[in-house]
């Protein structure tokens, strides 16, 4: 079957059969509909973002991440993802950097990474002005391992005490994952 006239190239008439309309379209429609998924991802608003509370260093305490090193891969982070339901926007690159945050009863989201394993817990610290915490893990993920979990507390970083109860979350392979459907 053929189509009517779809324009020209050098004087000459193209014709084309609906199959070879259908190709070229879909040469078109592909590469489009994958550069969209490669937009500017979408921003997180300014009120879900966390901020550094103001005061002086005694009046606030300081959570910190922690890293094990890997010979093989990626080394092992925990780092804050959100204080108080708000995101920590610095993300694991700031696993080092004690961040400040306001003293009394807080819900502190952690995460772990390791290449494209990760996993994230919610924890319940009772912070106290000068208190200066880490978070500490325990985890199978390994070169050939299982990569079932990851388990977290906060330590008090002075005493070593844990400041926490341990919470287990369930590592996902981000290459692999693929999101429940719900029926």
């Amino acid at each position: 079957m053929q189509v009517p006239e779809l324009g020209s190239k050098t004087g000459k008439l193209l014709k084309l059969t609906v199959n070879e309309a259908v190709m070229r379209l879909g040469l078109l429609l592909v590469p489009t509909v994958l550069l969209v998924g490669c937009a500017t991802p979408l921003s997180i608003p300014p009120e879900l973002q966390y901020v550094v509370p103001a005061g002086q260093k005694s009046s606030l305490a300081t959570l910190v991440g922690s890293q094990e090193k890997s010979p093989i891969l990626s080394d092992f982070t925990t780092y804050v993802l959100a204080v108080d339901g708000k995101r920590v926007m610095s993300g694991p690159q700031s696993w080092s950097i004690p961040l400040p945050i306001q003293p009394g009863l807080r819900n502190i989201t952690v995460a772990f990474l390791r290449a494209s394993l990760n996993t994230q817990v919610d924890l319940r610290l009772q912070a106290v002005a000068g208190g200066e915490y880490q978070i500490q893990f325990s985890t199978d993920a390994q070169f050939f391992g299982a990569n079932k979990y990851c388990d977290f507390w906060i330590v008090d970083t002075a005493t070593q005490k844990p400041m926490t109860g341990i919470r287990r979350g369930n590592l996902i392979n981000s290459i692999r994952y693929s999101p429940p459907v719900d029926d």
